[in-house]
C-alpha cells in the first residue's frame, strides 16, 4: 500500500513520531512518503477558532497515496493551524483511508489531544474519507520515547494488508 504521511511539527516532536511510523509501516512492506508542511508565511502558533489567512505551499497530489497519515501538534486545544489548513486543502479523499495523529505536551488526551483528533476527523470525514480512531500522544509526565514507538507500532497494525 502507497501511504503518504503529512505532518506539521514545530518542535520536533510530531516530526519524530511521523519518522517512526515511516519506519514501521515500511517494515511492513508500505511504500511511504513523508511530507513536512510548509507555508507560504511562517506559524509558530495560533488556533483554529481563527481565520487562517496562510497556505499550505507543498501538500502533495494525494491521489497518488492508497491511504495517509495525518498529523502534528495540538495547538490551543486543537489541530496545529498548519495542520489543519492543510486538511482544508486536501481532496481527493473519497473512500481514502485516513489515520488522524497528534502530540501534545499536557499529560491528559483530554487536555487537547482529544479535541485535535475531533476536529481533524470531523473535517477529514467532510473531505470524503474513511477516517481511522486517532493517535494521541502526551509528553508531560510520560515515558514518551515509549508512546512514541508504541504510536508507531498502533499505525502499522491500522494499515495491515
Amino acid at each position: 500500500m502507497k501511504i503518504g504521511i503529512i505532518y506539521h511539527s514545530l518542535s520536533g516532536q510530531t516530526k519524530k513520531l511521523a519518522n517512526l511510523m515511516q519506519t514501521e509501516l515500511t517494515r511492513n512492506g508500505h511504500e511511504i512518503s513523508l511530507v513536512e508542511l510548509q507555508t507560504d508565511v511562517p506559524q509558530k502558533g495560533g488556533s483554529i477558532r481563527q481565520q487562517l489567512n496562510f497556505q499550505v505551499t507543498n501538500l502533495p497530489d494525494l491521489s497518488q497515496f492508497d491511504a495517509l497519515c495525518v498529523g502534528g501538534p495540538v495547538w490551543a486545544f486543537g489541530p496545529s493551524t498548519v495542520t489543519f489548513k492543510a486538511i482544508q486543502q486536501m481532496t481527493d479523499l473519497k473512500g481514502k483511508k485516513v489515520l488522524p495523529f497528534c502530540t501534545m505536551g499536557f499529560p491528559l488526551k483530554g487536555m487537547g489531544g482529544n479535541g485535535c483528533i475531533k476536529h481533524m476527523s470531523t473535517a477529514l470525514k467532510q473531505k470524503g474519507a474513511d477516517v481511522l480512531p486517532g493517535i494521541i500522544v502526551p509528553k508531560m509526565f510520560h515515558n514518551f520515547n515509549l508512546l512514541l514507538t508504541q504510536a508507531a507500532l498502533q499505525s502499522s497494525a491500522d494499515f495491515k494488508n
